[in-house]
């Protein structure tokens, strides 16, 4: 394979919540006097984000106030499911800001040494995300920014996976060709099927035991070098 870049989306690939998204919805909420179990909160937001993630939004991270509208409505979703709202929007606006401090996530074990390898190895490597701004912020946090040599945020893109503009401007920003990219990403429709119709090359990271059909799949990220080669 003659790859000279690697993409990676962000959640669920890179990082995710730390400790967990119920734990933290179920803390802060807690402040508002919604007391709430944490794992049912993480149950619901799960299966809301998954049915969510099958059938995505075309516009719902393509601009900040977008990005953050898809979140409110997201989280009351799954509140609304649990327990009676109370003081809702000054709830929403303090998790929407404390998601943009590193405190919220932390790093899969293998990101960083991967990350590192593949710099090493020459290949240009860029962060392509339905995120907002507050993306930039949090890779600055952990330390993780200068690893890349670009990192794309839809909502400051202007364009969301699975539509083709903002892995148009990663290639842009990479000066490679579809068929010398590669995407890794842990959404079967925004990162696969996406980077797929953009003519990149895709690779599902699985780190839950998810089984689809035709498609190649990891169960962490140390086995890209194994893939490469």
């Amino acid at each position: 394979m003659s790859y000279k870049a690697i993409f990676f989306d962000a959640g669920g690939t890179l990082f995710e919540p730390n400790p967990s998204v119920g734990h933290i919805y179920a803390e802060i909420a807690a402040k508002y006097g919604m007391k709430v179990d944490s794992v049912r909160i993480e149950e619901l937001f799960r299966s809301e984000f998954g049915r969510r993630d099958k059938k995505p939004n075309i516009h719902a991270h393509d601009n900040e106030q977008n990005e953050k509208l898809w979140w409110r409505d997201l989280v009351k979703s799954v509140f609304e499911k649990a327990t009676a709202l109370q003081d809702f929007e000054r709830f929403f606006d303090d998790l929407y800001d404390y998601f943009a401090t590193a405190a919220a996530w932390r790093l899969f074990p293998e990101s960083m040494k991967v990350v590192e390898g593949l710099k090493e190895s020459g290949y240009i490597l860029g962060i392509v995300s339905n995120w907002d701004s507050r993306l930039l912020s949090i890779c600055k946090q952990m330390g993780f920014d200068l690893r890349f040599d670009f990192i794309l945020a839809s909502a400051v893109v202007g364009s969301a996976k699975p539509n083709p503009g903002i892995f148009r401007e990663a290639l842009s920003r990479a000066s490679v060709k579809p068929a010398e990219a590669l995407h890794i990403g842990d959404s079967v429709e925004n990162d696969i099927r996406g980077a797929q119709q953009s003519g990149i090359d895709a690779l599902l990271i699985d780190r839950h035991g998810r089984k689809v059909d035709n498609m190649t799949a990891i169960r962490s990220l140390t086995e890209i070098f194994n893939y490469l080669k």
